[in-house]
């Protein structure tokens, strides 16, 4: 058995239930604080809601990156770990 088999330690099916886990509590979070898709694709940098809907809702292979992650803590007002919650 080669030590490089089964490299892969987590499954894409996996890997996808996590990206819309921190999908769905960023879309719970803005809702709580009662901010628009449009509001915070704005104050994202984003310059419209298309992208950020599409990752908030992970359609269209879109996802948020870490930059994405830090930004929308900060305007949301809470903490980075928030959204990594189960």
């Amino acid at each position: 058995m080669s030590i490089f088999e089964n490299l892969c330690i987590a499954e894409a099916e996996e890997v996808q239930e996590f990206i819309e886990l921190v999908a769905a509590n960023i879309k719970r979070i803005r809702k709580e604080k009662g901010v628009s898709q449009l509001e915070l694709a704005l104050m994202i940098g984003q310059k419209s809601s298309a992208f950020y809907a599409n990752a908030e809702n992970s359609a269209k292979n879109r996802r948020f990156n870490l930059e994405h992650i830090y930004k929308i803590a900060k305007a949301l007002d809470v903490d980075v770990t928030d959204f990594f919650v189960k």
